[in-house]
């Protein structure tokens, strides 16, 4: 039978606590990701491309951007990357379309870019709800690798069940379910987000609808959603709390964000 996503539906900033809480009691080691609107898919750049939409041709749009980074980041660029997972992680964290999805350890992290990406025209009015997404890795691991006997665990870029998603395999010998990896942590955002990542294989369809599709176990995945009306005064106190732009993003960028808004800008 399917697994199905669990959801909740919370108003205040300690209901979304205690709901986390309550996924956290359940599962060891838990991911988290937000979403401003609730028709934001679970789904990695390069797959959202408005024209481009079959596998052999998103595999080489995914080539031509390699080789046009490659060839043009060095100058910005202060260190050579090892292998191709250390450039796609760093393309990633620039917004370069990728197959990675951006995930983290954080839930305030996560509620932060589901409440501060809602509506940004008008904070004092959203339009709709946010959601926070809630993983298990290990155990979307284990079912995402269940054909080659895999026992969960988070895997990173050394280990071999990785090369079944790397860009230099054949499309033939590509996994299908993403995979939840450890990123390299070679930016100070990706640090101060506490960034993790989903590795997408060759099925396009978002990870809620693959999770209701494959063998995972009930539990797996879950939702928070946080209506719209309750959205402004949600992030108010994340932002009386320090979850504000310029820990977000430690950076000269992230310090001029938060001082537009706290100046009515």
């Amino acid at each position: 039978m399917p697994a199905a996503v669990d959801e909740k539906t919370a108003t205040t900033f300690s209901a979304i606590v205690d709901a986390i809480e309550e996924f956290q009691e359940k599962n060891e080691t838990v991911w988290y990701r937000g979403c401003g609107r609730p028709e934001f898919k679970l789904l990695p750049t390069l797959y959202r491309h408005p024209e481009t939409n079959t596998q052999s041709e998103l595999l080489e749009v995914e080539r031509r951007i390699s080789i046009i980074f490659s060839q043009k980041s060095p100058p910005f660029v202060p260190h050579q990357f090892n292998n191709v997972w250390d450039q796609m992680f760093f393309m990633q964290h620039y917004g370069v379309p990728t197959r990675l999805l951006d995930w983290t350890e954080s839930p305030f992290i996560a509620l932060y870019f589901a409440l501060m990406s809602n509506n940004k025209l008008d904070f004092r009015d959203p339009q709709s709800d946010a959601i926070i997404w809630l993983l298990n890795p290990s155990a979307w691991n284990k079912a995402s690798l269940s054909d080659i006997g895999f026992t969960g665990g988070i895997i990173d870029a050394s280990q071999p069940q990785i090369k079944a998603f790397s860009p230099e395999t054949d499309l033939a010998e590509r996994k299908n379910i993403p995979v939840m990896i450890y990123g390299t942590h070679n930016s100070s955002r990706i640090v101060a987000q506490r960034g993790m990542f989903a590795l997408f294989g060759k099925c396009q369809d978002p990870m809620e609808d693959q999770y209701k599709g494959a063998p995972f176990v009930d539990g797996t995945m879950s939702k928070i959603v946080i209506p719209k009306d309750s959205i402004f005064d949600v992030r108010n106190s994340i932002l009386r709390k320090g979850i504000t732009e310029s820990a977000v993003f430690p950076d000269l960028h992230g310090l001029s964000m938060e001082i537009t808004r706290s100046f009515g800008f």
